[in-house]
């Protein structure tokens, strides 16, 4: 076989082991709604949690782009020899996506649904936030990342998004505080 053929026949394997992995969480999401229709529930987010996550999106998007500009300039300038790792780019440019969405969503309440509100569901960020920490801590310590940035963007962003959640706390209190004052 040629190295064209080889070629195509990965690729086709690839595309349908991810279909086969994605198509059955696709039809039990889809099932899952068309359940919830037929009960008569209400969907996880109302209309104005929607456009908060959206929006959260977009300042995600926008940050995103500016790191990336950043960082080219930062990587033609030369000031530090890491800047020219992809991995270091990536991870570090998922971590900030994932704050800014995160903790924007927060603080405009769309991050957790209304049914997990009484749960206080805006806490578990820092939890995924720790995730991501230990997720990418061994990929400094065993030096497949050029520097240790990555580790750095996530504990800031655990810092970041707890300073969030307190303050979305306290912001909440004292507003329960002023409707409960005669």
């Amino acid at each position: 076989m040629s190295e064209g053929t080889i070629t195509l026949i990965t690729i086709l394997l690839v595309v349908f082991a991810l279909s086969a992995f994605i198509w059955p969480f696709a039809l039990g999401i889809h099932l899952e709604l068309e359940g919830r229709k037929k009960r008569g529930e209400p969907p996880d987010y109302d209309e104005r949690q929607k456009l908060a996550r959206q929006r959260a999106g977009n300042h995600a998007l926008y940050a995103l782009l500016g790191f990336l500009g950043l960082w080219v300039i930062v990587d033609q300038i030369g000031w530090f020899a890491w800047t020219s790792s992809v991995l270091d780019l990536v991870l570090c440019a998922l971590i900030l996506t994932w704050c800014v969405w995160a903790s924007d969503c927060i603080l405009h309440d769309g991050f957790s649904s209304w049914k997990d509100k009484q749960k206080n569901a805006d806490a578990l960020s820092g939890t995924y936030s720790l995730w991501i920490m230990l997720f990418v801590r061994p990929f400094c310590e065993h030096g497949i990342t050029a520097s240790w940035m990555p580790f750095i963007f996530a504990f800031v962003n655990i810092a970041a998004l707890l300073t969030v959640v307190l303050y979305k706390a306290r912001r909440d209190k004292k507003l329960d505080a002023e409707d409960g004052a005669p």
